[in-house]
C-alpha cells in the first residue's frame, strides 16, 4: 500500500465532497441516549506498520442501536483528526462493519496525561515495515458510561467513502504520556486529515452505557 501524502491531501481522489469527515464537533444537539453493547470484546492479534500509522487488526462484536457490527480493525492519528478541544493530542479509530458492508467507527480521543498501559504495549510490539503478533483487549479503553458525538460522515484516508456513522466518545481520562507520544511521532509523520464542511450535517450529543454480553 502506497503511503499516503498528508502534505498534499488537496490531490487525493474524492467523488463525493458534502459529507465527508472529520468535521469540528460543536453545537451539538442533545439527542436520545444511544445503546452501546460489547457482545465480544475487541481483541487484536495483529499489528501492522501500515506506513503512516500502526494499525491493530483483531476480532470482536459490538451492537449499536439495535445494529450488530463486526469489529475490524483500530489505528491511531495523531493529531487528532476530529477537533473537540485544543487538549486532545491523538485519536483511536475503532473500526467496524455490518453484515451489509456498512461502516461505523468508534472514535476516542486521545489526551496528554498519565501513560496508559495498553498504548505502551502496541509500542512495544511494533516493528517498522513488518506485521507482528500480538494478544491485547481494546475494550479496556472505554468508558463504562458518558456522552458521545454522532454524525454521518466518511472515511478519512482514500477512498473517503461516506454513510460512515461516527460515534465520538467525550471522556477525558484516556490519556497517553508525553513519552509515549513522542515515541510514536517519532515513527510517523503527522497523519490527521484536515477538518471538512459539515454541510449542515446533524451533529448529535448523546448519553451510553457500554452493556457486555458474553
Amino acid at each position: 500500500m502506497p503511503e499516503l501524502d498528508y502534505q498534499h491531501q488537496n490531490i487525493w481522489p474524492n467523488d463525493f465532497g458534502q459529507q465527508q469527515s472529520p468535521i469540528a464537533l460543536t453545537d451539538a444537539i442533545p439527542a436520545d441516549a444511544i445503546e452501546l453493547a460489547i457482545t465480544q470484546p475487541w481483541r487484536i492479534n495483529q499489528e501492522i506498520d501500515d506506513a503512516t500509522c500502526i494499525r491493530l487488526n483483531g476480532i470482536g462484536q459490538t451492537i449499536i442501536d439495535a445494529q450488530p457490527f463486526q469489529f475490524q480493525q483500530a489505528h491511531f492519528h495523531a493529531p487528532a483528526e476530529h477537533f473537540v478541544n485544543s487538549d486532545v493530542v491523538a485519536e483511536l479509530h475503532l473500526v467496524h462493519q455490518s453484515a451489509v458492508g456498512g461502516l461505523a467507527v468508534i472514535g476516542l480521543p486521545i489526551y496528554l496525561g498519565k501513560a496508559n498501559a495498553t498504548f505502551q504495549s502496541v509500542l512495544n510490539h511494533f516493528e517498522r515495515r513488518h506485521t507482528t503478533a500480538i494478544e491485547l483487549e481494546l475494550t479496556t479503553l472505554l468508558p463504562s458510561h458518558g456522552y458521545l458525538y454522532h454524525y454521518i460522515g466518511s472515511l478519512t484516508t482514500p477512498p473517503l467513502t461516506e454513510g460512515v456513522q461516527w460515534y465520538l466518545i467525550d471522556d477525558k481520562k484516556l490519556t497517553v504520556s508525553p513519552q509515549q507520544l513522542a515515541a510514536y511521532q517519532a515513527s510517523f509523520v503527522p497523519n490527521n486529515r484536515e477538518i471538512q464542511v459539515r454541510n449542515h450535517r446533524r451533529l448529535l450529543y448523546q448519553a451510553f452505557q457500554i452493556k457486555e454480553r458474553r
